[in-house]
């Protein structure tokens, strides 16, 4: 019996992939199921040291950055959610972290939160920053509420709370198919 040793990143992916191919058939399970497997290197570790010390220095209280390094899925992205939202839009850290440790997509709430921000607020809104946390995909909110209220009359509530509807079309701006 071989000694146990650390393979490299590569040799792991193959292995990952012989084993799910010997107990799914020929076919590795992605192919099988139609999707994709993500396996990530040993490489790609998180830096909670910076992660912790960042949230920190953002204005974070100790325990509450300690917890949230701990129990974040991609630390890195939720630090720089905190602190993009936090220096951007003058909003609170804690309040930046309590809404990107929320979503799968940190990195798209900090982006919309801005956007939506640079656009049209000259003050720190709680509102955008909520809407921008509760969205599924952060990205086309903050499309669609810049795109309405730059083609129409319409005051940027309205089109925070319109966005933000489940089921809203824009159908004045998107031609029906």
């Amino acid at each position: 019996m071989k000694p146990f040793l650390t393979p490299d990143p590569s040799s792991v992916r193959f292995a990952t992939r012989m084993v799910v191919t010997t107990l799914f058939g020929s076919a590795p399970l992605g192919v099988a199921m139609g999707m994709t497997l993500l396996i990530c290197p040993a490489s790609a570790e998180a830096d909670f040291a910076g992660f912790t010390a960042g949230m920190m220095e953002a204005g974070i209280a100790e325990d509450s950055a300690i917890a949230a390094c701990s129990s974040s899925r991609v630390p890195d992205s939720l630090g720089a959610c905190v602190v993009d939202v936090s220096e951007s839009t003058g909003l609170a850290a804690s309040s930046a972290l309590l809404m990107c440790e929320r979503s799968r997509r940190p990195t798209e709430v900090a982006d919309c939160t801005i956007n939506i921000h640079d656009a049209y607020f000259e003050s720190p809104s709680t509102k955008v920053l909520e809407n921008c946390g509760r969205s599924l995909l952060p990205a086309r909110y903050s499309t669609c509420v810049v795109d309405i209220v730059d083609a129409t009359e319409v005051a940027v509530d309205t089109a925070l709370d319109q966005c933000i509807r489940a089921g809203y079309r824009p159908w004045r701006i998107e031609p029906r198919l």
